[in-house]
């Protein structure tokens, strides 16, 4: 039997997509009837991608280079080469990358996540496919549209173009006022999506696997604490 089709729970992909955002125990409900990732996945990079042409569009690129490379802390011969290496560039081409960077690491990050949670599902004994897994991980990152949509905000307030890459997202954690010297980099890493994301995962984990929201916190937050401690060891 087919409960994909016949289960009441499913809905449409835009009714998902609110309740992810504002009532994700019940976008978990559908989800888990309805998987769908690649929905929520391609809407994301579609997102993105337009975010980052639009920036592009209108971006002073000279201005830019100047900025990138001083943030870059280069200097002498390095940054002489540096400069005429991206110089040499045309706003199509640093756009190309751009947008090469935001596809392939948005649909890496989901891999990834969709990865892990399978695997830590199936040793804990889950029902649910990869392919339930995938679109939890998938439908978790929708809160990047929300960031999607503040640098768009934050562009159309830089019309002069003179808009460096590290204040771009008005929502990851240096820009917000959280600087603590020696870790800049690891906290423009982080944003407030991002972090929405993440709990939106530990939901919809500990809901499908019927634990605790602090077991699966522990579960699922392991990597990223792994992670952040192995970045400031090397800080």
């Amino acid at each position: 039997m087919n409960t994909e089709l016949q289960h009441p729970l499913a809905t449409s992909v835009w009714q998902t997509l609110l309740d992810t955002l504002t009532s994700p125990r019940e976008a978990f409900d559908s989800i888990s009837v309805s998987p769908r990732g690649l929905f929520p996945l391609l809407i994301v990079i579609s997102t993105s991608l337009l975010v980052t042409a639009y920036y592009f569009s209108v971006l002073d690129l000279s201005w830019w280079i100047d900025d990138t490379l001083k943030q870059a802390k280069l200097s002498g011969d390095e940054l002489e080469v540096a400069r005429e290496t991206m110089g040499s560039m045309g706003r199509g081409a640093v756009f190309a990358m751009g947008g090469v960077a935001t596809v392939f690491f948005t649909a890496l990050m989901i891999l990834v996540q969709s990865i892990y949670i399978s695997l830590t599902a199936a040793v804990m004994g889950s029902d649910y496919r990869f392919k339930h897994w995938f679109a939890l991980a998938a439908w978790s990152a929708t809160p990047y549209l929300i960031s999607s949509v503040a640098i768009a905000v934050n562009v159309s307030l830089h019309p002069n173009g003179q808009l460096g890459s590290y204040s771009l997202d008005p929502t990851n954690l240096v820009v917000l006022g959280l600087s603590i010297e020696g870790y800049e980099s690891l906290l423009r890493s982080i944003n407030l999506p991002m972090l929405w994301s993440l709990g939106l995962i530990v939901i919809g984990f500990g809901q499908w696997q019927k634990i605790s929201l602090g077991r699966s916190a522990l579960i699922m937050l392991a990597p990223y604490a792994v992670l952040v401690g192995i970045v400031i060891s090397f800080s």
